[in-house]
């Protein structure tokens, strides 16, 4: 076992890759339906509730599969990252600018995902606005998986790639569609 996990590539490259595209996946799902929220999206037969748990729910699935995004990546042997190259941004000496975006982006979702903990603590306000930095976590780990994924090449790497941008996109769009032009600014 030993030796398979030190041959180039170890399964724990493979298990890398493989959660590093569920959790995109995850969290394009996560963001479209927190955007759905704001949109007060109802239906008879889609009530909020149900919505709003399947929110959390994926939400907490994406930390998991993000810890052994991480965790592989760290402990595979083939890629030698010291804890520092998956912890600190812009720090791996491997495509440093791509690594940093999926580090802020991980550790900016780990933020707004503890945010539920100190939201009695904070006004709904000040959540909410916290809740904003979606609005760049996402993109920065579509980015970072474009842009460091040994994938990025494949068709269905594409396509992974593409499905989450549009799904994310989409919903972003009728979010501001629904929100109608910013409100004058008096001075």
């Amino acid at each position: 076992m030993v030796l398979a996990l030190t041959q180039a590539p170890s399964p724990l490259w493979f298990f890398a890759r493989a959660a590093g595209f569920v959790t995109l996946l995850l969290l394009a799902a996560t963001v479209a339906f927190g955007i759905a929220l704001t949109l007060r999206l109802r239906s008879p037969r889609w009530p909020t509730f149900i919505t709003e748990q399947l929110h959390r729910y994926l939400t907490s699935v994406v930390y998991t599969f993000l810890a052994i995004h991480v965790v592989t990546i760290w402990l595979d042997p083939f890629t030698k990252f010291s804890l520092a190259d998956v912890l600190l941004p812009f720090v791996s000496g491997y495509r440093s600018f791509w690594m940093g975006l999926g580090i802020c982006a991980a550790e900016l979702t780990v933020a707004l995902g503890l945010s539920i903990y100190v939201r009695t603590l904070i006004s709904y306000r000040v959540w909410r606005l916290l809740h904003y930095g979606t609005y760049a976590t996402f993109p920065a780990a579509l980015i970072h998986g474009i842009g460091t994924g040994t994938d990025t090449h494949t068709w269905w790497g594409l396509l992974i790639y593409f499905v989450c941008g549009c799904s994310v996109a989409t919903m972003v769009i009728l979010r501001a569609i629904a929100s109608g032009p910013a409100p004058a600014v008096r001075v």
